[in-house]
């Protein structure tokens, strides 16, 4: 049982309700799911009770319980106001409870089971052919074989925010960077891990995380660096702590984010950003990159080094951040609340008035665009990539 390793702090949350706000009570509304639906077992607490009710198997999975363990981004806003020892278990125990309702057979909210069973032939969650991963990729770029520095791509930036993609590799190409990416990459498992999918009768989520392993291996790789917060608390958190005894996924790479790598080639004087970018932005904290990783310094340290860029924070930052909503398997299973929930930060910046929202994350990209562009803002979009690209004259 997926609930046994947590078995003894099940029951060790006390209800102070820290986990709903940020601060702790700096701000009233900092889970989003509690905001939403604004009942307690909604909370990352609320959930820790559900959880032990699975365990002690007072009930099962009824619609509502699937809800309430679903309808949450894992944004990790819980675990970082959590005062209490159990705060580092909280998430750990959600999608915990999640693999027990995919077990006991359950119906997964919206889309995701398709992309599970995609995720088991096609190797990707937006139902795409694994034969076109590579058709954003610029002919006048011509990658090696082999390298010891692997760009992994991600899902939502080789389908998706392609535009993301070649505006990495036409950086990295134009720096002089030795990389090269694997031909034949696989979705790195995050969203089979945050959905519960881990070993179905569809896909296998310890076999995705060993090929990608081996693949990297056969390229020569020594780090792996990517532009997608998912992927990079994948392979640097998951892949070695939190789930290596579920993948089998150990492995020695150095693990960057394309904001890390870039931070410090600029502190090197390695990167000339020469062309001013006037334009006020705000930069809006990924989960994925902020909460569950800890790095915030990075990519506001880029920004700042590009002439012309003013940049302003946000009431909600850094650890206090509010979600894009997508995260956690949201986005393919509650499709409409998690643009709501975006547009709830889309409406933050707009306060700011700043010209854009910077962030640097894919998923985070795809979410608080579409949330511009349902609510006609006249905010535009931007990952760090391409306002480093702007300034690079490339």
């Amino acid at each position: 049982m997926a609930l046994e390793k947590y078995k003894d702090i099940l029951h060790r949350c006390y209800k102070c309700q820290y986990c709903r706000t940020t601060g702790p009570n700096l701000f009233y509304n900092g889970c989003p799911s509690y905001t939403k639906f604004r009942f307690e077992t909604f909370t990352g607490g609320g959930r820790m009770w559900t959880a032990r009710g699975v365990y002690e198997e007072e009930f099962g999975f009824d619609d509502d319980i699937v809800d309430i363990l679903f309808a949450c981004q894992t944004c990790g806003n819980c675990s970082t106001q959590c005062i209490y020892p159990i705060k580092d278990s909280i998430l750990r125990i959600i999608e915990a409870t999640r693999a027990e309702a995919v077990k006991a057979g359950i119906r997964l909210p919206g889309r995701q089971r398709d992309f599970g069973v995609h995720m088991g032939k096609e190797h990707n969650p937006y139902l795409e052919p694994h034969s076109k991963r590579w058709d954003w990729l610029p002919k006048d770029i011509i990658l090696p074989e082999k390298s010891e520095m692997v760009y992994f791509v991600g899902c939502t930036s080789a389908y998706r925010q392609k535009v993301l993609a070649q505006d990495t590799v036409a950086v990295f190409d134009s720096l002089g960077l030795d990389f090269t990416i694997m031909r034949d990459e696989w979705c790195c498992t995050s969203p089979l891990l945050r959905t519960g999918q881990w070993e179905t009768d569809y896909v296998s989520a310890s076999k995705i995380a060993q090929h990608n392993i081996e693949e990297a291996k056969k390229v020569g790789a020594c780090r792996i660096v990517t532009t997608c917060s998912g992927c990079f608390r994948t392979w640097k958190k998951d892949y070695l702590e939190e789930y290596d005894w579920l993948l089998n996924s150990k492995h020695d790479f150095e693990v960057l984010h394309t904001t890390q790598l870039l931070e410090n080639m600029i502190k090197n004087g390695e990167i000339e950003l020469k062309n001013e970018v006037k334009m006020k932005v705000t930069y809006h904290d990924p989960c994925h990159l902020g909460r569950h990783m800890w790095v915030y310094d990075s990519p506001r340290n880029i920004l700042k080094a590009i002439p012309g860029i003013e940049l302003v924070e946000m009431p909600r930052t850094r650890e206090n951040a509010w979600c894009c909503g997508s995260g956690g398997g949201v986005k393919s299973g509650y499709g409409e609340w998690s643009v709501e929930t975006a547009y709830e930060r889309v409406k933050e910046a707009e306060k700011l008035g700043v010209e854009a929202i910077v962030s640097a994350c894919p998923f985070c990209w795809r979410n608080l665009d579409d949330a511009i562009k349902q609510h006609n803002s006249k905010l535009q979009m931007y990952d760090v990539i391409q306002l480093v690209r702007k300034s690079m004259g490339i």
